[in-house]
């Protein structure tokens, strides 16, 4: 019977296992690219300013090295425009509809618009990187506050709720309303 079991939860485990594998992976892409991206666009701000072609942008970005995570869907933009001979905009579009990343697929999105409609690429850049910064603010504070929080129920957990205990069996034996106790049973019980 024991065996039917072992059996019978291994493969389950792997079937559970490959199912969720995907969506954890993508949302540890997507987490990456958030924390990159306001960073990202910053320095795509800075190179647009000097009015040179949009894939120029991707290029330097790429050669930099400092994003990883974004590098990896510049190279696929790049990929798109000079081996599949696409224009900018349709690859644009399509990596916007097939990336893990909320935040830039709407970069995308709002990059192939601009670029459509002939807007100032630099002014797009200026202000989603505001936004993107502002955004990556928000999200560090939450996670600062969430670490706040659980710090807090670590102290009062492990630190405040033994000793309070302790001061409580002290008091009991010290009155005698219950059970004698030694010291090295107390000391055992706090740890």
């Amino acid at each position: 019977m024991k065996t039917f079991w072992i059996l019978f939860a291994f493969p389950i485990g792997t079937f559970a296992f490959m199912y969720f594998y995907p969506t954890l992976e993508k949302e540890s892409l997507e987490r990456s690219i958030d924390q990159e991206l306001p960073f990202a666009t910053i320095n795509m701000a800075a190179i647009s300013g000097s009015l040179v072609d949009p894939t120029k942008i991707f290029s330097i970005i790429i050669l930099t090295k400092e994003y990883p995570t974004l590098r990896k869907e510049f190279i696929e933009v790049l990929n798109g425009i000079n081996i599949l001979g696409k224009n900018l905009i349709s690859v644009l579009r399509d990596n916007a509809y097939t990336s893990p990343s909320k935040k830039l697929a709407n970069l995308f999105n709002g990059l192939a618009t601009t670029i459509n409609s002939g807007g100032e690429l630099s002014k797009f850049f200026e202000e989603r990187s505001k936004n993107l910064l502002f955004e990556y603010r928000i999200d560090q504070e939450k996670e600062t506050r969430a670490a706040e929080t659980f710090m807090d129920i670590y102290i009062s957990v492990v630190i405040a709720a033994p000793m309070i205990f302790m001061l409580l069996i002290i008091m009991i034996q010290v009155s005698g309303l219950g059970i004698s106790i030694g010291i090295t049973t107390i000391t055992l019980i706090m740890i």
